[in-house]
């Protein structure tokens, strides 16, 4: 039987109990409310510890640097060595290049997130050392903080939607690659970090490979047959510890990075880049899945592709890839591997040198960086015999030296 409106079950209601019954609910509401504030509270302050720790901001390009011990984001107060603080931060975060700086009065600054300062020993300033190894806690008594323009790398201007298992990549999908051609025939890879400046392998210049006027590097297109931009080279530094090039017989192939430079800049374009190189000190994550292109060999005893390749590899723990099964030991802090246990998609013959790039957001904006150069390997996608590439994280300080030592020296030269 239906119940009668007004019956037994709404007289239970009474004012009092109505009373109470709002109560708990906005108690309870509130419970859920200061929940949810508390995670979105704790987001916030993880998000930060994610970034790397030294970050320019896009409005206003200040520089600013989170101390750990509160925290906090502070700004970097002016100093009599703002450009050599430009430029080692820059180098740091690897944007390569600082095209300049400018300092502001600190209530003029826009957005103003900061919670204090730091200041510079510029007594302790230099190259390959962190910018918070020189950085202490100040009240910035001048009130004018830095501002730093850094080269912009490792993004497309273009939007975009051979390396053995691998597919014909696009125009302008990885603009920072580059083909090394001696006498005109492809040798290498190499990956375009600044206007003047290419990484590639060591092991590209054997002796009868030395001769400057026969190198050209061509860029700006993924068809080998396509005319693209082509550049002569004035200088050429690889590592002096490469071993193949010191005792052919020794089966060490660490320190296979080498530096060029262009006979004249470049002027970036939609399909000229330079890509990043990584933060200083950031690691390699084993498991983390990057991107290795180049023009080299599709099958091991095949022919070189015409169009660009891709393809999609994981970073291989060196545990795993110095095991038997693998390469037994022979994998040192200067290398690592890349690839599947299976094997079907690898680097191969001519595509030395080239890079192998990772994806990240550690500078707020995603970027490209050059984790790796293309080395070595057994075979072509052979199972358990993955590609073996040159840590780049390892040589920071090398390139950095390589390039401010032989700028405007032409030649070939070997550094340690």
């Amino acid at each position: 039987m239906t119940e009668k409106e007004g019956g037994p079950g709404m007289r239970c209601l009474t004012p009092a109990k109505i009373t109470a019954l709002t109560l708990s609910i906005l108690l309870l509401l509130g419970g859920i409310a200061a929940a949810v504030w508390a995670v979105v509270t704790f987001l916030m302050k993880t998000e930060d510890p994610r970034l790397y720790d030294v970050q320019i901001n896009p409005a206003d390009l200040r520089l600013s640097v989170f101390d750990r011990s509160d925290g906090r984001w502070k700004f970097v107060c002016s100093s009599s060595s703002d450009e050599l603080v430009a430029r080692i931060s820059c180098e740091e975060m690897g944007f390569i290049r600082s095209l300049g700086y400018s300092v502001h009065p600190f209530s003029s600054v826009s957005g103003n997130t900061s919670e204090g300062f730091f200041c510079v020993d510029e007594k302790q300033l230099e190259f390959g050392k962190k910018i918070k190894e020189v950085l202490s806690a100040c009240d910035c008594e001048n009130g004018r903080i830095l501002s730093v323009n850094c080269q912009d790398c490792g993004r497309r201007k273009l939007t975009v939607d051979r390396i053995v298992g691998g597919e014909d990549s696009s125009l302008g999908k990885w603009p920072w690659q580059v083909s090394l051609r001696y006498d005109g025939s492809h040798l290498c890879g190499g990956s375009i970090i600044s206007n003047r400046w290419i990484v590639t392998a060591a092991h590209c210049f054997p002796e009868r490979n030395r001769l400057l006027d026969r190198w050209q590097v061509f860029m700006g297109s993924i068809h080998m047959s396509s005319r693209g931009l082509v550049q002569s080279v004035q200088t050429v530094v690889y590592h002096s510890g490469y071993q193949p090039f010191i005792d052919p017989n020794v089966d060490d192939n660490s320190n296979d990075i080498a530096v060029i430079a262009l006979s004249a800049p470049l002027t970036f374009s939609d399909y000229i880049q330079p890509v990043c190189l990584p933060a200083l000190s950031q690691s390699l994550i084993d498991g983390k899945v990057c991107m290795v292109t180049g023009w080299g060999n599709i099958k091991y005893y095949g022919q070189p592709s015409d169009i660009l390749q891709e393809a999609s590899i994981p970073v291989i723990s060196d545990s795993t890839c110095n095991s038997e099964d693998y390469y037994s030991n022979q994998i040192t802090s200067s290398m690592f591997c890349a690839g599947f246990s299976e094997g079907g998609i690898d680097a191969c013959q001519g595509d030395s040198g080239g890079p192998f790039v990772c994806e990240d957001s550690i500078s707020k904006t995603s970027r490209w960086r050059l984790c790796g150069v293309v080395s070595w390997g057994t075979g072509c996608a052979l199972p358990q015999k993955p590609g073996v590439y040159t840590k780049v994280n390892h040589f920071l300080p090398w390139i950095s030296t390589a390039m401010r030592t032989y700028d405007q020296k032409p030649g070939v030269y070997s550094m340690g």
